[in-house]
């Protein structure tokens, strides 16, 4: 995996900013817009090299996010445990739900769909359709 501290290495402004935009767009079309590129500018960089700096920026972005995040997990945890305590009825249902769903999975819902088609289809092929369901449509 590339350092983060080498990824603009060697690089222009330019080509900084593209790598940066190119990182939180889904296309090349899509970051140059951002950039006020040209196309034609593209074409005449390294485009693979370009682009792969771009994901070694975005995947060195998204571990750094997900480090920040479980860092937080146990205080996150913590603060939806204190919310059974609270005096607000409505903290303390939702607290509890939301412990119990994440702990136990959430209740499945049974649904109880009633038809009254037969349960049985007929598919014929090749035939015309009968003249009453034409007039029925």
């Amino acid at each position: 995996m590339t350092e983060i501290n080498t990824i603009f290495d060697g690089l222009d402004s330019r080509e900084v900013d593209y790598v940066q935009a190119r990182a939180n767009a889904v296309s090349d079309a899509e970051a140059l817009r951002v950039c006020g590129f040209s196309r034609g500018w593209l074409n005449s960089h390294d485009k693979d090299d370009l682009n792969d700096r771009a994901m070694a920026f975005k995947t060195d972005n998204v571990l750094k996010a997900q480090i920040i995040l479980d860092q937080a997990v146990e205080l996150a945890a913590k603060i939806k445990v204190e919310g059974l305590q609270s005096r607000n009825e409505r903290i303390k249902q939702d607290s509890s739900s939301e412990i119990m769903d994440r702990r136990m999975g959430k209740p499945t819902q049974n649904v109880n769909q009633k038809t009254e088609h037969s349960g049985s289809l007929d598919i014929v092929f090749g035939e015309p359709i009968p003249k009453r369901m034409k007039d029925e449509d």
